[in-house]
Formats: C-alpha cells, structure tokens, sequence
C-alpha cells in the first residue's frame, strides 16, 4: 500500500478522472510536467483523536495549470469549473475516495480557491485546497 499521501492524492487524481485532455500528476512527481495538467498534492497536517489513533488529518491541493498562450482565458475558467464540479459527486467525495483507494476516507472539504498568475512559464493556474480526513484500511 502506498503513503496516506500518495492514496489521497490518488483518489483527487481518480476523482477528476472524467475530465479529458489533461495530464494528471502527483507530488511524487517534481521535474517538469506536461501542460494542461492537473496537480495533487497532499500532506499530513496531524493525527485526529488523540496519539497513534491512525486517522489523520491532511492538507491536499488539486491545482489545474495551463499555458496562457495555448489556451483562452474562458476555456481555462471552464475547464476549471469542471474539475471543481466533479469534487461534487455522487455518492460524495469521501465516499468516492474511499471506494477508488486502500484508505478510508471519512471528510474531504474544500476550503479555498486560489488563482496565480505566472509570467515566467506563461501560465494561469488555479488550486483548489482541501481538508480531508483519512485512515489506511485494514
């Protein structure tokens, strides 16, 4: 099995799975990557109920990234607002997480939404940050 990461970040990765035309990594990942593309990344933030419980609390960010010289500012905002719109499934994320990964997933909240600009690669991003609590399955 995989790091609590790497699996959470597997099931944002599986998540937007539905959306075509993207190349999706994660954090494992640190060279250059493939533009458009999707990014996952998440981290431990600290262990919930109390010491050696083994449900954690984690930061995760999914951040889409495209050239702005390759594409229009409204096809990047659509493709976006797909992304965003398939974190809101059915059955929901957690449930969906859990179903896709070797962890169990018992909260996935969106907490902000952030846009950059970035003049040295040409390129529009956006990243969605997420609180997410999680455990490995038995």
């Amino acid at each position: 099995m995989a790091s609590i990461e790497r699996e959470v970040e597997n099931g944002l990765l599986n998540a937007v799975s539905a959306i075509s035309g993207l190349n999706k990594f994660t954090s494992e990942r640190g060279t250059a990557r493939t533009m458009p593309y999707v990014l996952a990344q998440a981290s431990i933030a600290n262990e919930q109920l109390g010491v050696f419980t083994g449900v954690f609390g984690l930061s995760a960010s999914l951040t889409y990234v495209a050239r702005a010289d390759d594409t229009s500012r409204q096809a990047f905002d659509s493709k976006y607002q797909s992304l965003v719109d398939e974190l809101y499934r059915n059955p929901d994320l957690p449930a969906y997480m859990t179903e896709a990964t070797n962890i169990t997933v018992y909260q996935a909240k969106i907490t902000q939404e952030e846009p950059t600009i970035n003049s040295n690669n040409r390129s529009w991003q956006k990243a969605i940050t997420l609180d997410i609590v999680a455990t490995a399955k038995k």
